[in-house]
């Protein structure tokens, strides 16, 4: 965006200003077309730690008469400092520059010229001045407009017309990086094998992406640096309006999932309208998954607050990320509560979209510390929103009670616990208090009194449909012990394992028993 008007100070304009008439330059014409940013006129021995970038040095060589060999040492300075020019009245005190002052000039291209003696320093200082203070104002007012520019386009949500703007006035290929490396949007061209520079995007102290360029911006390259750093400025302010608006989804996502597991909203069409605004999918069929932090043994420790707070929350950075629309978390009363929807209502689906979420919850092991595991409960599925706090609360009564039913499945469905779900319901009845006392406390006493096993046999067994062989391969025995056990059981409770009728009560009986340390009321 460069304007004859105002165009760059170069060594080259200088020379033709009025007041460097005759100015002859003697060497160093190959940096002709450097730009002067500064101005100092110098006439102190003390050659080192003044200069600046892309500064002028006008002198009479008064501090150097007795010595003119440190005009070359000067020139190094100016070099490692990148200078621009140095002019000096030879016939005022240096009749001649020495041979290798001049070597150095062209070696570095820092142009050394000649000013005629008439030429006056005040002069010469009030125009160069004045031409650096004009470019100046001219940048500033050229930077301004592209600030208003790409603010515009910022708060007018345009960024890919952003980054285009960027690529043409820095003359290169761009590219708006998004926190893990992704390209945001990018000019027609761009190729990250080209990025030579990338500048961080910060919000606060977190870097939420890069802008990318496929130039290295010199020294004097000036207006460019401005509108790189405006244009990360406003690229922040982009950043920071996304991630106010995902704050505001999140909430209000939150808000709209414990509004729909209380179950205090009755209309169907409002719900599906709220949660599709809410970019939550709608399909066929919804459940919920409950997911609780529980230690090896499967008891709660809903105490550890803090810790569980951080898991929590890892776990809902993971469920609810962008993107992922048919899952949606919440956490209430130390538990994750996931939303799902699916095309499928078949239970064995609903478990393998279970087992796939503690995947993806557990692709790091180290989150977790070694004593904590997750235990999940699956709800039915439903064909509506409305009916969704029934599903979710379908899964708190599969984690309740499988926790003691089914201590080693990490992942329970309702419909595994349903017999025990019934059973709760009846729970105090003399019938089945009955049939706990006479079939299953003498075996779980005798357990007690000799350290056996009959209970864990009777259980494995009555699970297994009578099937032994399984039944010593779970409990990790021979064959003939579970027929033993079997045995010893038949004589203690005086009944025959085998008999149909017999099983039938051992098995209400010793759902009745697991489930009597389930708390009913936690579960209402």
């Amino acid at each position: 965006m460069e304007k004859t008007e105002h165009p760059p100070l170069t060594v080259e304009r200088l020379l033709q200003l009025p007041v460097f008439r005759g100015a002859k330059v003697m060497a160093g014409h190959a940096g002709i077309n450097k730009e002067i940013y500064y101005m100092t006129s110098m006439e102190m021995p003390d050659l080192t730690g003044f200069l600046r970038p892309n500064e002028l040095i006008i002198t009479t060589g008064y501090s150097v008469r007795n010595e003119p060999a440190l005009i070359s040492r000067l020139l190094d300075e100016m070099h490692q400092t990148g200078c621009s020019a140095i002019g000096i009245k030879t016939r005022k005190v240096i009749q001649e520059i020495p041979q290798e002052a001049l070597y150095k000039s062209e070696l570095y291209g820092i142009p050394l010229f000649d000013i005629p003696l008439e030429n006056s320093f005040i002069d010469m200082t009030h125009a160069v001045i004045d031409q650096i203070l004009n470019r100046q104002a001219f940048m500033l007012r050229e930077v301004r407009e592209v600030n208003q520019q790409f603010t515009n386009l910022v708060l007018n949500r345009r960024t890919t017309e952003l980054v285009v703007l960027i690529g043409h006035l820095l003359s290169c290929e761009v590219a708006v990086l998004k926190e893990n490396g992704g390209i945001e949007s990018c000019t027609s061209h761009f190729q990250a094998a080209e990025v030579l520079v990338k500048r961080a995007v910060q919000v606060g102290s977190r870097i939420m992406g890069h802008i990318a360029i496929t130039r290295e911006l010199k020294e004097q390259d000036r207006f460019e640096q401005m509108c790189l750093d405006h244009a990360v400025t406003v690229l922040a302010i982009e950043f920071t309006i996304r991630q106010s608006q995902q704050l505001q989804r999140e909430r209000e996502q939150e808000s709209f999932m414990v509004e729909l597991f209380s179950g205090s909203s009755h209309q169907e069409d409002l719900l599906r309208y709220r949660a599709k605004q809410l970019g939550i999918s709608l399909r066929a069929f919804y459940y919920v998954i409950i997911v609780r932090i529980t230690d090896k043994t499967g008891q709660d420790l809903s105490r550890q607050e803090e810790q569980h707070t951080l898991l929590y929350n890892h776990f809902l950075q993971k469920i609810n990320k962008p993107g992922m629309n048919t899952r949606k978390g919440v956490v209430i009363n130390d538990s994750m509560i996931v939303l799902c929807s699916s095309v499928h209502q078949e239970v064995e689906k609903q478990r393998e979209d279970a087992e796939a979420l503690l995947r993806e919850l557990l692709s790091h092991e180290e989150e977790l510390v070694a004593d904590v595991q997750l235990t999940v409960g699956i709800g039915g599925a439903r064909q509506m929103l409305v009916e969704v706090p029934a599903s979710s609360m379908e899964a708190h009564r599969a984690l309740s009670i499988g926790q003691h039913t089914l201590p080693k499945q990490r992942i329970v469905h309702f419909y595994e616990v349903l017999v025990e779900d019934l059973l709760l319901d009846a729970a105090g009845h003399p019938v089945l208090q009955m049939l706990t006392s006479i079939l299953i406390e003498p075996i779980v006493t005798y357990d007690k009194e000799y350290g056996t096993e009959l209970v864990a046999t009777l259980s494995a067994f009555l699970k297994s449909g009578g099937n032994t062989k399984r039944v010593a391969e779970e409990l990790f025995i021979h064959r003939n012990s579970v027929l033993y056990r079997l045995e010893r059981i038949g004589e203690i409770l005086q009944i025959d394992v085998n008999d149909p009728e017999v099983r039938f009560r051992l098995d209400v009986a010793m759902r009745v028993w697991k489930t009597k340390g389930v708390d009913v009321q936690s579960i209402q």
